[in-house]
């Protein structure tokens, strides 16, 4: 017997059933949902399809229709604000005219209202006979500006829109210069909207494609201490802390840890985010500070004429001999060896150098180039049409205006670097395919999505929310089609028929082998690591420790592995484990064919179903693990 789940409506006073439910926050019946909308100046036109869905409504106070969320007009309620954006960038448009200094803006829309803009250019340069030529020339070159630029008549509202994914609706001005809105409707989704243009120009909420990190900069995960490479490591107080903390602090904990100066042997508490960082003794620090002023007193006494490399590069016009280089008057100016003149104090210029050489050495250093920062973004680029430029030597987010090409259907165009990577973050135009889909992540996976779903494997991403359960086709046996979850499938989720039969008679005989040879050997360990750029976690078929190493050995049957879609996975998977630094051996059955993956951890070996040896593979498994340690 399945329940459903109620809420009582929040409105004080009502006994109502709630129309949704929530966990923290407050929920209302349909009634009182109503109620708030008029409480904002609307009514419903529409039916309501929950607190964050978008509901069509009409303005009672201009009569404008379009969408909003529930939870918009709430929060626009406790503000004491209207929600019709319409009636919001109306007076807002209107008060900004008002302003002095846009007197001449509002005369020439003023004129646009019963007047074409040839006849305004007409009386304009006509009128005014006594004044100059020049003054009637500026004048008129004025408004010619605006009306190309400040004015927005139909057909370029018409084309903005077009261009960014909208269709006209109606404008709610007689002449629109811009800031006035316009009610448009998306030409995907379909939901109705009232803004500004230069708002149109950021696309429609529902092809926002945001980046979950920084590309330049990805976004640490959840890194144990004993697992990085942080110096923190040698300072770990091993008699104070206990065995546990060490086996789940995280380099980012807040938490309170023992530490150890390997330099004097002091004991001290601090945070283990502060030590990752970068570790220091209080006592050290205290006699670094002690003797830094005993020479910084030094410097104050020490004139530039008596610093061989401050005289070399000295181009003041003050007395070197009468300047201390420790003084903390007004900067100096010096020359260095490639020409540049900076003004700077004598000790920073000592200890630190020419300013410009420092930052340009730091910024070349720096620089992060397109194809490997976004290397999707990189695989666009049109091959003939950008001259000398290529992603190897383009920074990634350039505002360089280069030539692209897609490859799912020819289209060809031009945007900067930069803007490829922002707001809707769109592979194709035309196709409507998305940067970061499940498709370019991972294309074993994206060649089960049945073409019965509603979107294709390049407009979804691995683990976006869709508003339907997408259906599979199992790679190994078409037969199979099920529905579940896309988060499911990306975090590891395989057919549950195929799952169901369990592991073969073949790979228990190489487990139990791995455990003989090993002393000890796991089966079905599920594996995740910052590294995995596919998926987030992987399933060991055998896993061991073995000379410092962690071994995944990965038996791939000629039945089940033999279909496109299972070879890039297997190919995804294998580099996955290595780049985690796994040592990863593939025993391949009767006649799978490789998959060519070069590298000093990665191992192949052919294994036949009609004679399986898993006894002496695993010999030999092990016997190239211990030459790779010995390396």
């Amino acid at each position: 017997m399945t329940t459903t789940k109620t809420q009582e409506c929040s409105t004080a006073g009502c006994a109502n059933q709630a129309a949704f439910t929530t966990r923290t926050k407050p929920a209302w019946c349909t009634s009182c949902i109503d109620d708030l909308l008029r409480e904002g100046g609307l009514e419903p036109a529409g039916p309501f399809v929950g607190p964050r869905g978008w509901r069509l409504t009409k303005c009672l106070a201009c009569g404008v229709q379009a969408h909003y969320r529930l939870e918009y007009t709430v929060e626009k309620n406790a503000d004491g604000e209207k929600t019709c954006r319409a009636c919001y960038w109306r007076d807002w448009a209107a008060e900004s005219r008002n302003q002095p200094w846009r007197e001449f803006d509002r005369i020439i829309l003023d004129l646009l209202r019963e007047h074409t803009p040839e006849q305004i250019l007409e009386v304009v340069g006509a009128s005014d006979t006594e004044a100059s030529t020049d003054i009637r020339s500026a004048t008129t070159t004025r408004v010619r500006e605006f009306l190309e630029s400040g004015w927005w008549p139909l057909d370029r509202i018409t084309s903005h829109l077009h261009d960014h994914g909208f269709d006209f609706i109606a404008n709610t001005v007689e002449v629109n210069d811009g800031n006035d809105p316009v009610v448009a409707r998306c030409q995907v989704c379909g939901t109705i909207r009232a803004a500004r243009m230069g708002d149109f120009g950021f696309g429609c909420v529902c092809s926002r494609n945001s980046r979950s990190s920084h590309p330049a900069s990805p976004r640490v995960g959840r890194v144990l201490l004993p697992e990085s490479e942080s110096p923190a490591l040698d300072w770990w107080d091993h008699e104070r802390n206990d065995e546990a903390m060490l086996a789940t602090v995280t380099v980012r904990a807040l938490r309170t840890c023992h530490w150890l100066c390997p330099e004097c042997g002091l004991r001290f508490e601090a945070k283990t985010n502060d030590m990752a960082a970068r570790p220091s003794c209080p006592d050290c620090a205290a006699g670094r500070r002690e003797k830094w002023n005993e020479e910084y007193a030094r410097w104050k006494v020490t004139s530039v004429a008596d610093v061989p490399e401050l005289m070399a590069a000295w181009a003041d016009d003050d007395d070197p001999r009468e300047v201390m280089v420790g003084d903390a008057g007004p900067l100096r100016r010096f020359r260095c060896l490639n020409g540049h003149h900076p003004r700077i104090g004598p000790l920073r210029f000592l200890q630190s150098g020419c300013p410009h050489c420092r930052g340009a050495q730091t910024a070349q250093e720096n620089k992060q180039w397109l194809a490997d920062t976004l290397p999707e973004i990189a695989s666009q680029w049109h091959p003939t049409r950008n001259g000398r430029l290529t992603p190897q030597n383009v920074v990634w987010d350039s505002k360089r205006t280069v030539w692209w090409r897609a490859d799912c259907c020819g289209n060809q165009w031009q945007e900067s670097v930069r803007d490829r990577d922002k707001y809707a973050r769109t592979r194709c135009r035309p196709c409507r395919t998305i940067l970061g889909s499940l498709a370019w992540h991972d294309p074993g996976l994206a060649a089960e999505w049945s073409p019965t779903n509603r979107l294709s494997p390049w407009q979804v991403r691995p683990h976006g929310a869709t508003d339907f359960v997408p259906e599979w086709i199992c790679a190994t046996n078409p037969a199979h089609v099920w529905r579940a979850p896309l988060s499911d499938r990306t975090d590891g989720a395989d057919c549950p028929e195929c799952r169901e039969v369990g592991k073969s008679r073949v790979e228990l005989a190489h487990h139990a082998a791995a455990v003989e040879v090993f002393g000890a050997a796991r089966s079905g360990v599920s594996l995740r690591d910052d590294a995995f750029t596919s998926r987030r976690s992987w399933s060991a078929d055998i896993s061991a420790d073995v000379d410092g190493y962690t071994l995944v050995i990965e038996y791939d049957g000629a039945y089940w592995h033999a279909a496109p879609a299972k070879v890039l996975v297997d190919h995804c998977k294998t580099q996955d484990l290595l780049a985690a630094g796994f040592v990863v051996v593939r025993l391949r059955e009767d006649n799978l064919p490789s998959l060519a993956i070069d590298h000093p951890r990665y191992r192949e070996l052919r294994v036949y179903s009609a004679a399986p040896r898993p006894h002496v593979v695993m010999e030999e498994v092990h016997d190239w693990v211990a030459g790779l340690a010995a390396r």
